[in-house]
């Protein structure tokens, strides 16, 4: 995966606080010592907010996670700025 470039990071991964093995972790290609999870950026003519949380099943579901309410303001604040209701890229 090649780093995000000319966006604004919103969110990043310290790796080290990662378990040992976990899929992505430590060395992922391309990132350095940065891993950037969420960026938004002007592209296009448009606004693009991406993230690369939410793999996890349980992100989606009534399943009460560590977190969550995190997430969901997170992605909710994400698609909001994207359609305009919300300051974007901020």
């Amino acid at each position: 995966m090649p780093f995000p470039s000319q966006v604004r990071v919103l969110a990043t991964v310290d790796e080290d606080t990662m378990l040992r093995g976990t899929r992505g972790s430590l060395g992922h290609p391309g990132h350095g010592d940065s891993h950037p999870v969420s960026w938004c950026q002007y592209y296009d003519g448009g606004r693009s907010w991406v993230t690369t949380l939410g793999h996890a099943v349980d992100a989606w579901t009534d399943a009460p996670t560590e977190g969550d309410a995190y997430f969901l303001a997170h992605v909710l604040g994400g698609i909001e700025s994207a359609m305009g209701r919300a300051p974007f890229c901020r």
